[in-house]
């Protein structure tokens, strides 16, 4: 249980369905958005929660 990420129903299928790609990293979630919405696919997170580093 340690890759999940609780998104609501709406969130889950836009991620399945568009492109996006979640990775948990010490358990933040980081969404990589798709190409054609950023081209270099620079992964986001939610600046609400706790400060992270991206990803790699």
């Amino acid at each position: 249980m340690e890759n999940c990420v609780l998104l609501c129903s709406y969130h889950h299928h836009l991620i399945h369905h568009t492109g996006w790609e979640v990775e948990s990293v010490h358990g933040i979630p980081w969404f990589t958005p798709p190409p054609s919405i950023d081209p270099l696919r620079r992964p986001l997170r939610n600046g609400y929660h706790h400060a992270g580093e991206p990803p790699g």
